[in-house]
């Protein structure tokens, strides 16, 4: 006996070593790195948070494991928001979407019966990204905002403009301009333009459905030189790898901007038809970081890391050669209240309620 313990002792130690090593393999399993994904490597196109699209219209449950996941935090997905009282909700928890009261899903305001609402996508390198939301009035018969997010590799020069003019298919086609044909001293003017989506050949098809176009002055608003074009360019300069979020909106009641300039409604024809409401007042809302590369989703930050802004012009000639100032900058709540729409809601940190020219440059 006292020759085996020797024996026993070293192969009671090995033991204890086998049970540690596979009790420490085991422990690891919950720690263990990812598999490597495509959407989960930070680069330029991840810091979009492009998620595979889901329809505004009919968006699938965000609690569903197999829903896709929003690339910047692919581990905790984006949630709708449901700001409101009366069954509002802004749809797939994009930042860039205005409230849409659309409740059941159909595509129509639950409020207003004659606005749409309709998203749309384009696939490239073999991933599905979104290209801009729409809120169109079938009244006005012409869009009322259109939201998406801007980044460089939406932006990329890879196709030509395709002056792919055409009816949008997933908003009503009675309520659209019939034509690509012009009036009422007005040119077709993009909300969100055709430099802004060069990469793919879809992705800048779908920038020329009807319900992306409004008419716009064409002596001295849309027009090189012209006050909106120079906001335009202006705006274009403030996309960063953070990704910029924007809306463009138009208004159509009587206004008077900051430079003291008056537009009252009127009615001309356009696109065809002769009932088109030509807007008094368009807006361009920004909302991103202040650092612009701080690779961070908008929903991590603090509101002192995230400046927003609404720049407010009225709908006349007179502003051309107008370089963008504070006179024309005012808040998001502010815009709100003249509006009746609720911007950035799926941002609860973004300070709305005040904004500082200098942070802009102005």
């Amino acid at each position: 006996m006292r020759n085996l313990k020797p024996f026993l002792t070293s192969a009671l130690r090995l033991l204890v070593v086998v049970l540690t090593v596979s009790l420490a393999f085991t422990a690891c399993e919950d720690y263990k790195l990812p598999e490597w994904n495509p959407v989960e490597k930070v680069d330029p196109a991840d810091t979009l948070d492009p998620a595979v699209p889901v329809d505004p219209v009919d968006p699938e449950d965000p609690e569903d494991p197999e829903d896709p996941e929003d690339p910047v935090d692919p581990e905790n997905p984006v949630d709708p928001v449901n700001p409101g009282q009366d069954g509002s909700m802004t749809l797939a928890g994009w930042y860039e979407l205005p409230v849409a009261r659309d409740a059941d899903r159909d595509g129509v305001d639950d409020l207003d019966p004659s606005l749409y609402y309709a998203s749309h996508s384009f696939s490239m390198n073999s991933r599905e990204y979104r290209n801009y939301s729409v809120c169109y009035s079938g009244e006005h018969h012409c869009p009322v905002w259109v939201a998406a997010p801007r980044h460089s590799v939406y932006e990329q020069k890879n196709v030509k403009r395709t002056d792919a003019y055409a009816k949008d298919p997933s908003i009503p086609a009675d309520i659209q301009y019939n034509s690509k044909s012009t009036g009422g001293g007005c040119n077709k003017g993009h909300m969100l333009g055709s430099a802004e989506r060069l990469c793919s050949r879809e992705a800048n098809v779908q920038v020329f459905y009807y319900t992306n176009i409004a008419p716009q002055l064409s002596a001295g608003f849309n027009t090189g030189g012209g006050g909106w074009n120079i906001l335009e360019d202006w705006v274009d300069g403030q996309v960063c790898s953070d990704t910029l979020y924007v809306v463009i909106g138009c208004y159509f009641d009587e206004f008077t901007d900051g430079y003291g300039n008056t537009v009252s409604p009127s009615t001309i024809s356009f696109g065809g038809r002769g009932d088109v409401d030509m807007p008094t007042m368009f807006y361009y809302l920004l909302l991103r970081t202040k650092k612009g590369s701080s690779g961070k989703a908008l929903r991590d930050c603090s509101a002192s890391e995230l400046k927003c802004v609404a720049f407010v012009r009225a709908h006349t000639n007179s502003l051309k050669g107008q370089k963008p100032s504070s006179r024309e900058m005012m808040s998001v709540s502010d815009l709100e209240k003249i509006t009746g729409f609720s911007y950035f809601a799926n941002v609860p940190n973004a300070p709305k309620d005040s904004f500082s020219a200098s942070d802009w440059g102005l």
